[in-house]
């Protein structure tokens, strides 16, 4: 058990499906078309002061790590920062380490046949370069992410989320999370446990094709299309299918009432994952169809 905690503690502090990003008719005439654009500006609708939500990619290599202009300057002007989880909940690690785990104690050779068991584990040493019965019983959502790390193609990949949970220490901002890792980890376990396998199997079967899946991701992101990103999510990335409705659209829906609330009180800095913005089922539009202003920061 230790060196599953051991592990953990040197990562940073992700939810499973949304590795890459984690990653939604308007009644206005004048609406601004969204489909480009990483930092948002919400205003009118009730709000004295605007609030800026921006779209993270979970994991990136430091050389590709970027921000667009504006965003230091507009983050300065917030009160406080929402993430999607409170990166600054001191119970949060040991809360995650639980969570991890099987609660009834089955570990991977108890859930895979033993040929794909043989077929992932050799796969697993060979791209992670550690032995799967290390990890002892945590669920198959565990192996999965760390497995996917790797196609950011560095050995230390970057996060947005710990770059601007680091960002509000340093000027004194509380941080805060628009949902519990809790309710995170809830939307994982939603998916079948034979269907967690079936998605493992694929990292090994298609592994030439999610680094490439990947690579589209991050030229996306950099080209801050947000439309094409979002729709890519939904398609193409593993662990999303059959509940797309479920990681997207529904937590986009649960989440505009809480940053009308969070907004009203007082200017507040968004940073959630970007596949969450774009679309016709996206918090942007959403936004719009609550009456908001949303507009596109560009210096």
């Amino acid at each position: 058990m230790w060196k599953i905690n051991s592990f953990i503690q040197k990562q940073p502090i992700l939810t499973y499906f949304k590795i890459f990003v984690i990653v939604l008719f308007p009644f206005f005439t004048k609406a601004q078309q969204i489909n480009s654009g990483l930092l948002w500006e919400i205003s009118g609708n009730g709000l004295e002061k605007p609030s800026y939500i921006f779209g993270t990619i979970h994991l990136i290599c430091p050389d590709n790590f970027f921000l667009p202009a504006g965003t230091e300057d507009k983050f300065k002007t917030a009160q406080q920062v929402y993430l999607e989880i409170d990166m600054d909940d001191p119970q949060m690690m040991m809360k995650a380490q639980k969570l991890m785990l099987s609660v009834d104690g089955k570990k991977l050779k108890d859930l895979m046949k033993e040929a794909d068991y043989k077929t992932f584990s050799e796969y697993f040493k060979k791209t992670i370069g550690m032995d799967v019965a290390m990890f002892g019983s945590a669920k198959p959502m565990l192996y999965m992410s760390v497995a996917l790390m790797k196609t950011a193609g560095c050995a230390i990949p970057k996060s947005y989320e710990d770059y601007f949970a680091k960002q509000a220490k340093e000027i004194k901002l509380e941080i805060y999370g628009l949902e519990a890792i809790e309710e995170q980890m809830e939307l994982m376990d939603k998916a079948p446990v034979e269907q967690q396998i079936a998605w493992l199997m694929d990292l090994v079967t298609e592994a030439t094709k999610e680094n490439d899946t990947y690579q589209q991701m991050l030229t996306l992101y950099k080209n801050q299309d947000i439309e094409s990103l979002t729709k890519m999510i939904g398609e193409e990335m593993v662990g999303m299918k059959g509940l797309k409705e479920e990681m997207l659209v529904n937590r986009n829906k649960k989440w505009i009432p809480l940053i009308e609330k969070i907004s009203l009180e007082k200017p507040t800095f968004f940073a959630v994952g970007a596949g969450h913005l774009g679309g016709e089922q996206g918090v942007l539009k959403f936004l719009q169809l609550k009456g908001y202003s949303v507009k596109r920061v560009e210096k």
